[in-house]
């Protein structure tokens, strides 16, 4: 096998797993389990930053195949097999991207609702552009 389908499967691997692990958080956000959310975000970034580093490899070895052959294209350059596997990393990263836009919407709700839910129990004074709390004493006071 060569360097660039088993370089190609191993990056639809670690995406494929990327998109589980966000469904995975738009369900544990959908049931309020934050902490399930939590510890996929820490799995998350330990995929990413390896699909950084692949996506540069990928990008190396692209680049080798197309100064090798000067006057071809990439689409000629690569095997049948090679170009299913582009296709399928394609498909995966809109999947991926789809999944990464409704989790942001879900927790940009949960955000805005929260925020709403704290405001309403300690309320903020404006200052211009700061926003503070009052001191304790200032919002709970006791009437005898």
């Amino acid at each position: 096998m060569e360097a660039l389908t088993r370089h190609l499967e191993t990056m639809l691997a670690d995406l494929e797993t990327l998109i589980r692990l966000t469904e995975e958080d738009i369900a544990a956000v959908k049931a309020g389990k934050h902490a399930q959310a939590d510890r996929n975000n820490r799995q998350k970034t330990v995929l990413i930053r390896r699909f950084e580093a692949s996506k540069a490899q990928l990008n190396t070895i692209l680049s080798e195949r197309t100064a090798a052959s000067e006057k071809e294209a990439l689409h000629d350059v690569l095997s049948e097999e090679e170009k299913v596997l582009l296709d399928r990393f394609k498909q995966a990263l809109e999947r991926l991207h789809e999944a990464n836009r409704t989790y942001a919407r879900f927790v940009s709700a949960m955000n805005d609702f929260f925020s709403g839910l704290v405001s309403a129990i300690l309320p903020m004074h404006e200052e211009g552009y700061m926003r503070t709390r009052p001191k304790p004493a200032a919002f709970l006071q006791v009437s005898a």
